[in-house]
């Protein structure tokens, strides 16, 4: 998962630190997250689904720690392709976790969870919600993080890999795909400046808060949790503030270069379950890390 938003600030951070870094990538990975980046991380391609290539790359390095961002991480495109999610998210976390266990190698492994393992927990709960609060997906991409949540703590108990997951809500920086909010919206606005869209803003539900934090105040957390965390413990990755999706559009307007653009509420944009709020305890991290997300979202 190195190519993807998190993945390629958290390599970020441990070439700060002086860390040796692996990358793994597919045979037509996007580059784009990955400037800078090309001569200072050792290169492999293949596929984490690949039982064959996982066993062979994780017996040839070694590696003293393991950081598995790669999935399908798509929660709207889960009820789509719903075997292509189990498949990369379960089969492929249990390729490496079950690599590992017949190679009996035992790197600290960092297993990147997800607030959608909470699900219809998030109506009805009062407040942040804790990592101890029931798990009750609702989406297929969902069911698969609890799922690979599960197989990396059966792998703790069972195996002594030292499994650390943190549970992320929703993460925002530069290189995100198109489908998030905040990366959605800005490329509207940005077609919209250069006269390659109506000055119209199509959108889904606005009336949602979410909890989101910047991943380059998340990649610090990330190296620090894998480090200090108890194996078989799980993290809530997450501000503990909650941002209504329409202040997103509502910034993006205060600094377009344009004026006079509209919204618009497009149906196909509207997802089947929707929390109403979305709001993380990060009390458990920051009660170890003593971390806390400093970085200005209008930033």
């Amino acid at each position: 998962g190195i190519s993807g938003m998190i993945g390629s600030f958290v390599a970020r951070e441990l070439l700060a630190r002086g860390y040796e870094v692996h990358g793994v990538v597919r045979y037509r990975t996007h580059w784009g997250n990955l400037r800078g980046l090309m001569h200072a991380v050792s290169w492999h391609k293949g596929d984490i689904t690949d039982e064959g290539f996982v066993l062979n790359l994780l017996s040839e390095l070694r590696p003293d720690c393991v950081f598995h961002f790669a999935a399908q991480s798509l929660n709207g495109v889960s009820g789509d392709a719903p075997k292509l999610t189990m498949d990369v998210n379960v089969g492929g976390t249990l390729n490496l976790l079950e690599a590992l266990r017949v190679l009996d190698h035992r790197p600290l492994f960092f297993l990147a969870g997800s607030s959608t393992a909470y699900g219809k927990t998030a109506e009805s709960w009062e407040g942040p919600i804790p990592e101890d609060a029931p798990l009750m997906p609702a989406t297929q991409y969902g069911v698969s993080k609890v799922a690979a949540e599960m197989l990396g703590r059966q792998y703790t108990w069972s195996y002594g890999i030292p499994v650390v997951t943190a549970r992320f809500f929703q993460q925002v920086a530069p290189g995100g795909p198109e489908t998030l909010a905040v990366q959605d919206f800005s490329m509207q606005v940005a077609m919209i400046e250069a006269g390659l869209q109506a000055p119209v803003i199509k959108h889904g539900n606005l009336e949602t808060l979410r909890d989101m934090t910047d991943v380059r105040d998340s990649a610090v957390a990330i190296v620090d949790l894998l480090l200090l965390g108890t194996p078989g413990e799980v993290y809530n990755l997450c501000s503990g503030h909650a941002t209504p999706v329409r202040s997103i559009i509502e910034l993006l307007l205060q600094k377009s270069t344009m004026s006079g653009i509209e919204l618009e509420e497009d149906p196909s944009r509207l997802r089947t379950f929707d929390e109403k709020v979305l709001l993380g305890d990060n009390s458990k991290l920051v009660s170890l890390l003593g971390w806390e997300a400093s970085t200005d979202f209008s930033d």
